[in-house]
């Protein structure tokens, strides 16, 4: 797959995954910080190769979610955000 194809595959996963996200159905909403941490969990896991694939449509996501939740988001999660960022840069 070239960079090209892991962009659109990741950028539609990530829409994919919001809408799922929004219209589950749930007893309660889980905290901000819990999402936060899964997903740099998850990142952390991948391999240094699919993280270097997906960086720019990493980046993208990442600095929308910043830009949306700025009023949302804690600045301990903007930091972790930030930072996730800061690794996805890394990673080209």
């Amino acid at each position: 797959m070239d960079e090209t194809q892991y962009h659109e595959l990741f950028l539609f996963a990530a829409k994919a995954g919001s809408l799922e996200g929004y219209l589950f159905q749930r007893q309660a909403v889980e905290p901000l910080t819990d999402w936060v941490d899964n997903i740099t969990r998850m990142y952390d896991e991948l391999s240094p190769v699919v993280r270097k694939d997906i960086a720019p449509a990493t980046a993208v996501v990442l600095k929308r979610a910043l830009e949306y939740g700025d009023k949302l988001l804690e600045s301990g999660l903007k930091e972790k955000l930030q930072q996730l960022l800061t690794l996805a840069g890394k990673a080209d």
